[in-house]
């Protein structure tokens, strides 16, 4: 099987402030340059990995990031796996995956590597409840 995955690490598009605030117009960029890099015909399924973060995104900035992803739908139409740390970055990450779901798109959030990776390379749609935790 062939795969054609792109990661990212969270420090290439999250950006915080000296108090560790999120700077979500930042973040907003960084999505619209991928929306550009990932259109047809490279459309790269995507591991976000954000172990390595400071700061949280809350759920209606959280909304805003995946609107922008809606906007841009042709450029994110292949997997996108969030990969995190269990606690409240996974439970946001949860939530991003669930808001993105219910309008189309392939998104799952993980704890662990190995299985963002068989999620990735599997054709199933999305991993069980059980996998994510």
């Amino acid at each position: 099987m062939d795969l054609n995955i792109r990661i990212i690490g969270a420090r290439d598009f999250i950006k915080t402030t000296p108090t560790f605030q999120v700077d979500l117009e930042t973040s907003k960029q960084f999505f619209l340059k991928l929306a550009q890099e990932n259109a047809a015909p490279r459309q790269y399924d995507l591991l976000i990995d954000l172990r390595q973060t400071t700061g949280n995104l809350s759920f209606p900035e959280i909304a805003e990031v995946v609107k922008l992803i809606i906007e841009h739908r042709d450029s994110f139409r292949s997997k996108i796996a969030i990969l995190t740390t269990p606690g409240v970055k996974f439970e946001n990450a949860r939530f991003a995956a669930l808001y993105a779901n219910n309008r189309g798109f392939q998104v799952a959030a993980f704890t662990d590597f190995e299985e963002t990776m068989n999620w990735l390379m599997n054709l199933s749609e999305a991993p069980s409840e059980g996998s994510t935790s």
